[in-house]
């Protein structure tokens, strides 16, 4: 009787095995695959620039001009990350202390500076588009500004 138990002991330890080997392959080729149509998606810049038109010529410049734009406007937008850092620590103060309207004046100004270089940005883009290209420009890129999320991102 003994010996019946442990044959059924190890042929449940082996079902139990073979279980979690098949859980982790199918775990393994399902991450692989989404690895896969993650890679397959088309850059969302890229689709834009479809959109809109360009050539192979001015999605170039859009890129190098995207890419200055981005490294402008990092430190800009970490700089606006740590004031309103300070500003929340300081969550013990009253909305009228001078010390955290002096914090909301900084961060004005800060948002205002980044949005005049994002409008410029983008007003500068735009010099590069043909005028039938124009048309589609202006608008995508209202939609594509008013989807949120807007920030440092990619």
């Amino acid at each position: 009787m003994s010996n019946n138990r442990y044959k059924w002991i190890l042929f449940l330890v082996v079902v139990l095995m073979i279980s979690n080997i098949v859980l982790a392959l199918c775990l393994f080729a399902s991450y692989d695959t989404k690895e896969k149509v993650g890679k397959k998606r088309e850059n969302p810049s890229l689709a834009i620039y479809k959109e809109i038109g360009l050539s192979n010529v001015q999605i170039d410049t859009f890129k190098a001009r995207k890419d200055m734009y981005f490294k402008t406007m990092k430190p800009l937008w970490e700089e606006m990350k740590v004031l309103k850092d300070s500003l929340y620590k300081q969550m013990d103060k009253s909305p009228t202390d001078s010390s955290i309207n002096s914090l909301f004046s900084l961060i004005s100004e800060k948002s205002k500076e980044a949005d005049i270089h994002m409008y410029q940005h983008f007003y500068e883009m735009r010099k590069l588009c043909t005028p039938e290209q124009q048309v589609r420009y202006d608008t995508i890129i209202p939609k594509l500004l008013n989807r949120g999320g807007r920030g440092n991102r990619r």
